[in-house]
């Protein structure tokens, strides 16, 4: 069922200083596939430090076979997952090794998922972020390349710009001369904000910072982060020492980071300068709840859709391009936004319009009701 919404009003502080009309993109239509690029295997790792050198404990952190996480995926409705594993100093070798070969033999078993090999970047001066390559015949070449040289768990404790801004700045920079090249999306941005405090290990400083390295490449932050299944026991009734999503100091705006949620916070304050900066929704799966974890399946809860066609090339460039939407709890399947001018100039989801300001714009908002439970 679809509900459209029609929306009349003017824009004026928001264009003030437009004058010239960009190329005008067309309302979107067709297919919105729903994906999530924050899942953990087995091989996000824990390490027994008692021999020399560490070795590694499969499954020591997260839980599952990545041909289970794919499975999963298929049985809530995801047509496209990325696997991003991390797990310390000696980790990159791990995940070249064991972990791609397994994202290998996972495509081949659940080829109906587009299964991406990813990385979850211990940020340098900041928290974690997915790390998205293109599906070429180097990912995993790449993906070691990153995480070797710029992990901040694998970097010389010795080396004073081992955990800065700067590093992962330099990070981005490397990344952006890929062709073609990844995506980066903060993770849990707030998750480490204490109580009383505004922001966590990753403040609005470190995002700009990413985005104006590489605007391409460093594209968002997580909204609705993972974890949020971390209020329910086992047995399905609600736990009330934890909150949603490990956010324990600054918790979630119904599950959603306040970086994203407050009105005239840090993300509307990204859109008020122009910045491309969209928003995701992922599990950031680890062990699902009902065996003790805090984490739903991927895209049993959580899910980002992307509107593109069914292929690696076409979903990533879709998430670089803000042709996204995301929602929790199977609300919504399909979201078409149109923005047209009085001349019939329009723009979508992830367009552009230029207008003079004071110009009377028309939204409309269609949306249609999910058939999932």
């Amino acid at each position: 069922m679809f509900r459209t919404v029609p929306i009349i009003f003017l824009l004026t502080a928001l264009f003030a200083g437009c004058t010239s009309k960009e190329t005008p993109h067309p309302p979107l239509t067709g297919p919105w596939l729903a994906g999530d690029h924050h899942v953990h295997s087995e091989y996000s790792v824990s390490w027994n430090h008692d021999v020399d050198p560490p070795v590694p404990k499969i499954g020591g952190h997260g839980a599952y076979p990545i041909s289970k996480n794919a499975r999963m995926a298929k049985h809530h409705g995801l047509s496209w997952m990325v696997t991003t594993d991390h797990g310390g100093q000696y980790h990159a070798k791990l995940n070249l090794e064991q972990a791609y070969p397994s994202v290998l033999k996972a495509r081949r078993v659940v080829p109906e998922v587009i299964q991406f090999f990813g990385l979850e970047l211990n940020v340098s001066g900041a928290d974690h972020a997915s790390v998205i390559v293109p599906h070429t015949d180097d990912e995993a070449d790449r993906i070691y390349q990153l995480e070797s040289q710029f992990d901040r768990l694998g970097a010389d404790p010795n080396d004073p710009g081992a955990d800065t801004v700067e590093r992962m700045v330099e990070a981005l920079v490397v990344m952006k001369e890929y062709s073609p090249p990844p995506v980066v999306i903060a993770n849990h941005p707030s998750q480490y904000a204490l109580e009383g405090e505004v922001y966590g290990t990753t403040g609005p400083a470190d995002l700009r910072a990413w985005n104006n390295a590489a605007p391409e490449v460093a594209v968002g932050m997580a909204g609705a982060p993972g974890r949020q299944a971390a209020t329910i026991n086992r047995d399905g009734s609600k736990r009330t020492d934890r909150s949603r999503g490990n956010y324990e100091g600054q918790p979630t705006y119904g599950g959603f980071d306040r970086m994203t949620a407050e009105l005239g916070g840090f993300w509307d304050a990204m859109l008020g300068e122009g910045r491309r900066w969209w928003i995701t929704a992922n599990s950031d799966s680890h062990r699902h709840w009902s065996e003790g974890g805090r984490d739903f399946w991927p895209g049993e809860y959580s899910k980002t859709y992307v509107h593109a066609d069914r292929d690696y090339d076409s979903i990533l460039e879709a998430l670089r391009a803000g042709r996204v939407f995301v929602t929790t709890g199977d609300l919504v399947s399909e979201l078409y936004v149109s923005v047209a001018t009085e001349a019939g100039d329009t723009a979508g989801i992830g367009g552009t319009l230029r207008l003079p300001a004071g110009e009377l714009v028309t939204i409309v908002i269609r949306m249609r009701d999910s058939d999932r439970k």
